[in-house]
């Protein structure tokens, strides 16, 4: 297959109740990883779980989630890591093998099914023989064309924790596991991940190239086939400063989307607006890479929230299919010139960013391509989600990188609250899928960590899930009682006067079920975390 089938973007400008009810994630199958060595992680360790967990810090936090399990790297004898990138050495012996060591200890291999790193932590393992060429698309190319690509971020990695990836690596083409990209079996679920059993999670798996780069799939039965059990899912708490990192888990505790007044933003960029069937040169959706394909997806998120769950009004989902800076969207608050201007609070950011074709809208004369993230009105629980190369590179001080896009990290100082980003160049094939964010977070009833795994097609890659991942998301749909919360009134608010939660045209049997199945999630969780 031709170099030029892969899109280097570096280069290119319904829930089953009764299941969810049961098997959703709780805050001590949570562990925080931290290095008290490091200030920065320390404190954002202390926040989260509270200082009477974390020792050393400034004492006398309340925890920000109660229950949390924590682990502090430096206990294990391993050196401290450095802020920006692991060998895959550095990886095994001071994050993998620690982390290894304190479940199985404490016999918690099963119990933990989340992993969540800390400011300050690194985020990116470099490549086995060619150190940065993640930071060079098209040296990237090429060395993804021989098979023999193995950078990866440390997050990705730890997803499959048990498995030795890296074993028989000697820089040539498929001679690890680790050359190339894993598919990812919780890619497309609707389900939590306590559904998936995870019993078989530190067997040996068994992998076949299945593709291009390659593409590792999994087949056969239990206990080699990798299943979605097997996962750890793993979020970052991570941002420009610790304060930063404090209000984005702040945001999270409150997520209520206001569906009459929150916007859903899909800003493609040379699109011809249409569900394609098939792939086409179009960003979201591309088929290149064996397994990796879910659909168009802006246009199909599109059709979902408007055609499909209409709970988010119609008009503020909102799509875009040109380029240049007449079709790009922005908000106020960098006084910009051009562009469609939203004032409303976004819920979704989903674009192109830097990526968008053509010109872009000007701020005091300067383009707003790659700081476009600063300009919008942010809701609680907004999440960033942008087909750009590098958005999750600059954290621990690393920079941009070498193309200018826009940061994760400039859009949690923004105000944002969730994002998913990419440490070094991904291949457009892998963008996480807006579509399963949408019906499994923002019309959904998962956990942060659980739906933004589900979006994202693949594992032992390039990418980063940033934010608390338990938060979870309410809409003031199900508020019927107008408390500003969702909660059992609600639902007696509705038995005296059914409200058309579903904007079918009528109240019905399926409105009260939507309205049950975010009350019985919710219910489970406050008993088991202990939340009022």
């Amino acid at each position: 297959m031709s170099q030029f089938a892969v899109r280097v973007l570096g280069v290119v400008a319904g829930l089953c109740l009764g299941v969810s009810a049961r098997a959703q994630l709780v805050p001590d199958q949570v562990l925080v990883v931290y290095d008290s060595r490091i200030a920065d992680s320390r404190a954002v360790a202390e926040f989260y779980a509270g200082s009477a967990r974390v020792p050393g810090g400034v004492g006398n936090l309340a925890a920000a989630r109660p229950g949390v399990r924590v682990f502090d790297l430096a206990t294990s004898g391993a050196a401290v890591t450095d802020a920006t990138y692991l060998s895959y050495v550095d990886f095994r012996t001071k994050v993998r093998d620690p982390l290894r060591a304190h479940l199985t200890a404490n016999r918690l291999e099963r119990r933990v099914r989340c992993l969540v790193m800390t400011k300050g932590l690194p985020h990116r393992m470099d490549d086995s023989d060619t150190i940065v060429v993640g930071d060079n698309p098209g040296a990237f190319i090429d060395e993804f064309n021989g098979f023999d690509v193995t950078c990866a971020s440390v997050d990705s990695q730890l997803t499959l924790l048990w498995q030795d990836l890296n074993a028989g690596e000697n820089g040539n083409a498929s001679d690890s596991k680790d050359d190339g990209v894993i598919v990812n079996p919780y890619w497309k679920s609707a389900l939590p991940i306590g559904s998936f059993t995870n019993v078989n999670n530190q067997a040996v798996k068994a992998f076949s190239s299945t593709g291009l780069g390659p593409v590792w799939a999994t087949g056969g039965s239990a206990p080699a086939r990798l299943t979605a059990g097997d996962l750890y899912l793993v979020t970052r708490l991570d941002g420009q400063t610790v304060s930063d990192v404090q209000a984005m888990v702040n945001r999270g505790k409150s997520i209520l989307y206001n569906v009459s007044t929150d916007v859903v933003l899909l800003d493609e960029s040379g699109s011809n607006g249409v569900t394609d069937t098939g792939g086409n040169g179009e960003l979201d959706n591309q088929t290149a890479l064996a397994g990796m394909w879910a659909g168009d997806d802006y246009e199909k998120t599109r059709d979902y929230l408007t055609l499909t769950d209409k709970r988010f009004a119609p008009a503020n989902v909102r799509y875009d299919a040109s380029a240049n800076a007449a079709s790009f969207f922005i908000g106020p608050r960098l006084n910009p010139v051009g562009g469609v201007l939203v004032t409303n609070p976004v819920a979704l950011l989903g674009t192109y960013g830097s990526n968008h074709a053509g010109t872009f809208p000007t701020s005091n004369g300067s383009s707003v391509a790659i700081v476009f993230a600063a300009s919008f009105n942010y809701a609680n629980g907004a999440i960033f989600n942008t087909i750009e190369s590098y958005n999750g590179r600059n954290f621990g001080g690393v920079g941009d990188g070498p193309i200018a896009q826009e940061q994760a990290s400039d859009f949690i100082a923004a105000g944002g609250t969730l994002a998913i980003g990419h440490v070094w160049e991904p291949l457009a094939d892998t963008i996480a899928d807006n579509e399963f964010l949408a019906k499994n977070f923002l019309v959904g009833n998962l956990s942060w960590a659980e739906a933004a795994w589900t979006s994202i097609p693949c594992l032992s890659w390039m990418h980063v899930v940033i934010g608390d991942p338990l938060a979870r998301p309410s809409r003031s749909s199900e508020d019927v009682d107008g408390s500003g919360r969702v909660g059992v009134g609600d639902l007696y608010a509705w038995q005296v006067s059914p409200t058309d939660i579903d904007r079918s045209g009528a109240a019905s049997a399926a409105d009260r079920a939507i309205l049950v199945g975010t009350l019985r999630f919710d219910e489970r969780v406050g008993m088991v975390s202990g939340r009022p």
